[in-house]
C-alpha cells in the first residue's frame, strides 16, 4: 500500500469513529424510553420522573445566552481538537522513534487521545459559555 492510501484509510477511520462517538452520544442523551423488555420481578421499578417546572422569560437585566455564546462554545471546542489532532497525528506517524512500533498501536493511541481531546474540548466549551458575570458597576437595569 501507498503512503497516500494509508493516509485516505487512515482519515476515513478517524472520521467513522468520530461519527460513531457523536451518534452514540446523543443516544445516551436523548430523552428516549428505554427499552421495551419488562423489568424482572426482583428488581425495583425506578420512579417516574417528576414534570419540570415551565420555562420563565429572560430578565432583561440577565447576560443573554443567545446564538453568539452557542458559535463561540462551538468554536472553541472545534479549535482544541482541531489543534490537539493537528499535534497527536503528525508526532505519532512522523517522528523517527515511533517508526518500530506497530501502525495499529499507534492508531490505538491516537483514538484514545482523541477521547481525552473531546473531553478538554467540552471544558473549554463549558468554560466560554459560563461567560462573565455582571458586577455591581455593570448597569443594565432598564428601571432606573
Amino acid at each position: 500500500m501507498h503512503n497516500t492510501q494509508r493516509l485516505i484509510f487512515l482519515v476515513l477511520v478517524i472520521g467513522w469513529t468520530i461519527f460513531r462517538l457523536v451518534r452514540y452520544t446523543r443516544l445516551a442523551n436523548s430523552k428516549r424510553p428505554g427499552p421495551a423488555i419488562p423489568p424482572s420481578g426482583d428488581s425495583p421499578r425506578r420512579p417516574a420522573e417528576l414534570p419540570t417546572a415551565p420555562t420563565t422569560a429572560q430578565s432583561p437585566i440577565e447576560p443573554a445566552g443567545g446564538a453568539g455564546s452557542r458559535l463561540a462554545r462551538l468554536v472553541a471546542a472545534a479549535g482544541i481538537f482541531a489543534a490537539g489532532n493537528a499535534l497527536i497525528w503528525p508526532i505519532l506517524f512522523a517522528v523517527p522513534a515511533f517508526e518500530q512500533v506497530p501502525p495499529i498501536w499507534r492508531l490505538t493511541a491516537g483514538v484514545l487521545a482523541n477521547l481525552f481531546l473531546l473531553r478538554f474540548a467540552s471544558i473549554a466549551a463549558a468554560r466560554v459559555g459560563s461567560g462573565s458575570q455582571p458586577g455591581a458597576d455593570d448597569d443594565r437595569n432598564p428601571i432606573k
